[in-house]
């Protein structure tokens, strides 16, 4: 977890990161993480997004964006192990799950729910302004 929790408090604090970014793909669904695949390092510089997943087309110019159906078969090639996970709170539970299954890790939780798991990391993030006001 302190993984996480330093990537965090980079993001929180809009320092730049000097060392080596974690590798991270995002899962989304909905506005907020619609909004967000289209922004420009919008999780701060300590991280590197792979691919971004969602259940729907959404078009980016700075992330490779695929289909949900595609998480299991790239994650494992991508050899990624920590997640963002940017859903609404009533798929967070059920998305987990997938994240585990296709072999994630640690997740960093912007869902608005409060998850726990005993096989998995996870750091439940508090979204601040910053981020929720990017969906304008």
């Amino acid at each position: 977890m302190e993984t996480l929790k330093k990537i965090s408090q980079i993001r929180k604090s809009k320092e730049e990161y000097n060392g080596k970014p974690e590798e991270i793909v995002f899962v989304f669904s909905g506005a907020l993480g619609e909004n967000l695949v289209k922004e420009p390092n919008f999780a701060g510089s300590a991280v590197k997004i792979l691919a971004a997943f969602t259940d729907k087309p959404v078009q980016s110019d700075f992330y490779e964006v695929f289909e949900m159906e595609k998480l299991q078969n790239l994650v494992p090639r991508l050899d990624v192990k920590t997640a963002i996970l940017c859903v609404p709170h009533r798929q967070a539970a059920k998305m987990v799950e997938r994240l585990i299954s296709s072999g994630i890790t640690r997740i960093w939780n912007w869902s608005g729910n409060v998850l726990t798991s005993d096989t998995v990391e996870i750091c439940n993030e508090e979204l601040e302004a910053d981020i929720l006001g990017s969906q304008n």
